[in-house]
């Protein structure tokens, strides 16, 4: 784990720097690796298509086990998706910080734009998820299912916006879901440091400025000699390096914190089905 942690000019640049996030940005991704050496590096996904799903049912000889048929394969899946994107989420952040601590500038900040998408969908799934457990109840001689549950499940796995996906399996406009959760406390920030990555991601004009390194000399005519440099130790664009710090920093917290809301959102479901 000592790989992941921040070199000296990191630990360095970020030690006493008025935004918070950037300032505690090491240990909030040390807190999300750390729960890396406690995941699984395989795991065995006990899937069952809806077909078989079906049949189940049709063969259960009670209402609890028809309810516990359908609500195990939705904890399984949910399980599942939640290792799926934990494990995605700490291959950037290791990417992301890698490149940082190399004085890279351009690929950690298209990593840090990944990650921000990332976490806010895997955050906003696990927060309706727990929700919606915490509020469900199973009722005497009553089979309980939810379409919107299911629905949901099958477009966190397989949505996608490639090609021509079927309706139920377009996935939801990345855009859509930032702007939601940037409506909660502390992600203020969020909407506004996304844009400015996403302009170093495309040709544009900031990805542009991380090499115009300093004004070396002015002629006499007024024009400038203005030093462009891939070198590391070029002078930095300072904006670039916060806004791709803090996204690295607020995605590993949001990462962590997702998994293991939707792991607690599981145990609650299934905790449920126990006592029905």
């Amino acid at each position: 784990m000592a790989k992941y942690t921040y070199s000296d000019w990191v630990r360095k640049y970020c030690r006493g720097h008025e935004d918070p996030f950037v300032r505690e940005s090491e240990a909030m991704i040390r807190h999300c690796l750390d729960l890396d050496e406690k995941v699984p590096n395989e795991y065995g996904w006990k899937f069952s298509s809806k077909e078989i799903i079906e049949s189940q049912i049709s063969g259960a000889v009670s209402c609890q086990e028809a309810n516990s048929i359908f609500w195990e394969d939705q904890a399984r899946n949910i399980e599942a998706y939640a290792l799926m994107t934990y494990w995605r989420g700490v291959e950037l952040i290791k990417s992301c910080l890698s490149g940082i601590n190399a004085q890279e500038v351009i690929a950690p900040a298209i990593s840090a734009r990944s990650l921000l998408e990332l976490s806010t969908v895997f955050l906003l799934n696990a927060n309706t998820l727990h929700k919606t457990f915490g509020e469900l109840s199973f009722p005497k001689n009553t089979i309980v299912t939810s379409s919107e549950i299911e629905a949901l499940v099958v477009k966190m796995i397989w949505g996608t916006r490639y090609g021509e996906p079927e309706p139920h399996l377009t996935q939801t406009n990345i855009m859509t879901s930032l702007k939601r959760l940037s409506k909660s406390p502390n992600a203020a920030e969020l909407m506004p440091n996304y844009e400015f990555l996403c302009d170093i991601a495309h040709p544009s004009f900031i990805g542009n400025t991380s090499y115009w390194s300093h004004v070396d000399s002015v002629y006499p005519d007024g024009s400038e000699k203005r030093v462009m440099s891939r070198l590391s130790s070029r002078e930095f664009n300072t904006e670039i390096t916060d806004k791709t710090i803090w996204a690295l920093a607020w995605s590993s917290a949001c990462t962590r914190n997702a998994f293991e809301i939707m792991s607690d959102a599981n145990r609650v479901l299934l905790g449920k089905l126990k006592v029905s």
